[in-house]
C-alpha cells in the first residue's frame, strides 16, 4: 500500500495540526513494513491543476484527504477530477466538514469510498492495519469511525460503523512535529486540549462534551522543542485554553520563565475567567510574547441566550482593559454579525461597545451555520438564508437583510485596511475624536466615502490607503499639514520606508550627519537603548528613522489628541526600530539640530 494525508490548506503559512498527529499516531502503534505513508501540504490558494499532475503522479493506492469548511470546494473539485483519470485509488475523507453528514457526504460525491468520523488518529491506524489483513472491503467494514460505501455504483449501500472511543489519556498521542526547521516563518498549531467547556449553538465544539487535557509534564516537553528551536509563532488549537485554571496558569508560567525572546503563543480563551492570579503572572511576560483571541460575538442579552453564550460583558471589558493597559499582550476581540434576534441597530451597538475597549485587533466576522451545530437545526425558526457554497455564510435572517449585511461586509473591510492594520495608529484616533461620532457611525460614514468614490470595487495598496484617509479626512476639514504630519508619524511607525509625494519633508542643514552625532552621545544612546547602547553609531542608524514635523505631534498625543490651538512647530522626532514588538517614539529637541 502506498498512502497518502494530504491537505489543502488556507495560506502557504499554516500548517496541519491533523495530518502529522495521525502520521505519528500511526508510526507509534500501527506501523506496518507493507505501508508507505507519505505527507504532503498544498493550499487553496494552488492551482488545483497542478494538484492534480502532482497527486497523480505518486500512484497512491489510498489518498486521506483533511476536509475543513474553507478547503472542500477545492477538494471536492480536485477529486472529482481525479477520480476521471484513475478509478483505482481509494479516497477517504475526515474533518470536521465531513464528520458530522459523513452518509450525506458519500452520497453527494461519488469519488468518495469513505469517510473518518471524528478523531481520525486511532481509525486511520486500525484501517491501514485491517485493510493489510484483509483488503479494502472487509478492512472497512471491520474499522471503527468509519463510513463508506460499499462500491462507488449509483446507489450503493452505505454503512455506517460503530463509532470509535476518544483517546484516553490524551499522552497517548505522541508529539506531531519533526524537523522544525522547515517552518520557518509558518504558523505551527498545537493543542494542549481537545473538547470544549461551552455548548455555543453556532459552534462545531458543542457537538463534543467535556475536555480532555495533555498532562503538564507532557506539555512542558513539548514547548520546549518549539523554544529551543526558536520557531516564530506557536498557536494554540485548545477552543477554550483556560477553561481549567490548573492546566492553563502554570503553562503561562512555564513560557513566561523560560521565554527565548523570538517565540510569539497565540491562545483563545475566555476572557471572563481570567483573575487576579492570571494579571499576577501576565504583568511578567515579554511584550509580544501572547496573543489573546477574545470572544465576544455580541453584548446583546436576548442573543447571548439564544445561542448558549451567556457573558458577563462588563467583567470582560475590565479584564481586557487591564490586560491592555498592562501593555505587551496583543488582544484580539471577536463580534459575530448575523446571530438570533440581533438586528442591524443593535449589532451597531455591540459594535460600538467591542471597538471602545480599545484592543489592538476586532475581527467582524459573520455567521456561518456549520453542519452538526445546534443551530443547524434552527434555520427555519431564524429565518436564515444562506449560501449554497461553503462556507454556508448567512445572507440573511429575520433579524437583518441582505442590504444590512452587506453594510457590515463594507465595515469590515474597513476595520481591515484601518485599525487592524496597525499602520494608522495616531491619525485615526486623532479623526476619529475630532468627528466626534459612534464609532459604528465612523464607519458607516467612511463606507459611504469609499462606495462613492468606487474604492471597495479593487484591492488598495497600503500606501493608497493613507492618501484615501487624507482625502477624506480633507473632504471634511479641509488641507491640513497637521492630519499630514500624524498620517507620517503613523507611514514610519509602522516601518514603512522611503519618502512619499503626500508628506511634507523639511530641509534641515547637516541633517544626516547631525542623526550620526546624536547617535554617538552615549548618554542619549544609554538612555533611549538600554541594553542595546552598545550598537552605536552608523550601526544603530539602520534600525532608527529621524523625521522632520511642522507640528510638535509627542505633545498632541500626550495631550489626548486635542489640538486646540495647536501652532506650528518644526520638531524632529526618532522611531526606534531595534524591538520587534513595539516601535519607541523620541523626541529630539531641534536644539540638537541648530
Amino acid at each position: 500500500m502506498k498512502v497518502l494525508l494530504m491537505s489543502l490548506n488556507s495560506k502557504f503559512i499554516h500548517t496541519n495540526l491533523a495530518i502529522r498527529s495521525i502520521k505519528k499516531y500511526y508510526e507509534t502503534y500501527h506501523k506496518s513494513p507493507d505501508v508507505v505513508l507519505e505527507v504532503k501540504e498544498y493550499t487553496i490558494n494552488n492551482d488545483m491543476d497542478s494538484v492534480l499532475r502532482d497527486v497523480s503522479k505518486g500512484e497512491y493506492t489510498h489518498i486521506f484527504a483533511s476536509a475543513y469548511i474553507w478547503n472542500i470546494e477545492s477538494l471536492s473539485l480536485l477529486f472529482s477530477n481525479f477520480s476521471k483519470i484513475n478509478q483505482t485509488t481509494k479516497i477517504i475523507f475526515g474533518g470536521p466538514e465531513v464528520t458530522y453528514n459523513a452518509g450525506e457526504q458519500l452520497e453527494r460525491h461519488p469519488f468518495l469510498d469513505a469517510v473518518i468520523i471524528g478523531e481520525g488518529e486511532q481509525s486511520f491506524g486500525e484501517l491501514l492495519e485491517n485493510m493489510v489483513k484483509y483488503g479494502d472491503a472487509l478492512g472497512l467494514g471491520r474499522t471503527r469511525g468509519i463510513a463508506y460505501r460499499t462500491c462507488r455504483n449509483l446507489g450503493a449501500e452505505i454503512v455506517i460503523n460503530d463509532p470509535m472511543p476518544l483517546i484516553e489519556p490524551l499522552d497517548r498521542i505522541p508529539f506531531p512535529y519533526d524537523a522544525l526547521k522547515s517552518f520557518e516563518n509558518r504558523i505551527i498549531y498545537y493543542e494542549s486540549t481537545r473538547g470544549c467547556p461551552y455548548s455555543c449553538s453556532y459552534c462545531l465544539s458543542s457537538a463534543s462534551l467535556g475536555v480532555r487535557y495533555l498532562s503538564l509534564e507532557r506539555v512542558k516537553s513539548d514547548l520546549t522543542v518549539f523554544l529551543q528551536n526558536n520557531v516564530s509563532q506557536v498557536k494554540f488549537v485548545d477552543r477554550t485554553f483556560n477553561a481549567k485554571k490548573s492546566h492553563a496558569l502554570p503553562i503561562l508560567e512555564f513560557l513566561i520563565k523560560n521565554d527565548n525572546g523570538i517565540t510569539n503563543f497565540h491562545f483563545e480563551i475566555t476572557g471572563t475567567l481570567l483573575d487576579e492570579d492570571y494579571l499576577c503572572v501576565l504583568k511578567n511576560a515579554r511584550p509580544g510574547l501572547f496573543q489573546f483571541e477574545i470572544g465576544v460575538q455580541t453584548t446583546y442579552q436576548p442573543t447571548m441566550y439564544a445561542i448558549h453564550r451567556p457573558i458577563e460583558f462588563d467583567k470582560l471589558k475590565h479584564i481586557c482593559r487591564a490586560l491592555i493597559e498592562m501593555g505587551g499582550i496583543h488582544i484580539h476581540l471577536d463580534l459575530i454579525a448575523g446571530l438570533p434576534f440581533e438586528t442591524f441597530k443593535r449589532f451597531l451597538k455591540s459594535f460600538d461597545d467591542v471597538y471602545d475597549i480599545g484592543a489592538e485587533q476586532l475581527q467582524l466576522g459573520f455567521l456561518k451555520i456549520l453542519k452538526g451545530t445546534l443551530l443547524s437545526q434552527e434555520i427555519s425558526q431564524h429565518g436564515y438564508k444562506i449560501r449554497s457554497q461553503a462556507p454556508f455564510e448567512v445572507l440573511s435572517n429575520n433579524y437583518m437583510s441582505f442590504e444590512e449585511l452587506s453594510k457590515l461586509k463594507d465595515i469590515e473591510m474597513l476595520i481591515e485596511y484601518y485599525p487592524n492594520s496597525g499602520k494608522f495608529k495616531h491619525s485615526l484616533v486623532f479623526f476619529m475624536n475630532k468627528m466626534t461620532l459612534l464609532p459604528s457611525d465612523f464607519f458607516m460614514k467612511m463606507s459611504q466615502y469609499f462606495n462613492q468614490n468606487d474604492y471597495f470595487s479593487s484591492p488598495i495598496g497600503t500606501y493608497r490607503l493613507y492618501e484615501i484617509l487624507c482625502e477624506y479626512y480633507f473632504s471634511i476639514y479641509g488641507e491640513s499639514d497637521l492630519f499630514k504630519d500624524l498620517l507620517k508619524v503613523d507611514y514610519y511607525y509602522a516601518r514603512l520606508k522611503g519618502q512619499r509625494a503626500l508628506f511634507n519633508y523639511v530641509e534641515i542643514p547637516n541633517f544626516n550627519n547631525r542623526r550620526i552625532d546624536i547617535l554617538k552621545d552615549l548618554d542619549f544612546v544609554t538612555l533611549h537603548f538600554g541594553d542595546q547602547s552598545k550598537e552605536i553609531g552608523k550601526h544603530l542608524l539602520k534600525n532608527v528613522a529621524f523625521i522632520t514635523l511642522n507640528y510638535d505631534i509627542i505633545a498632541l498625543i500626550k495631550n489626548g489628541y486635542k489640538d486646540v490651538d495647536m501652532q506650528p512647530q518644526l520638531s524632529v522626532i526618532m522611531l526606534n526600530y531595534l524591538d520587534m514588538n513595539q516601535v519607541k517614539m523620541v523626541d529630539v529637541k531641534m536644539v540638537r539640530f541648530l
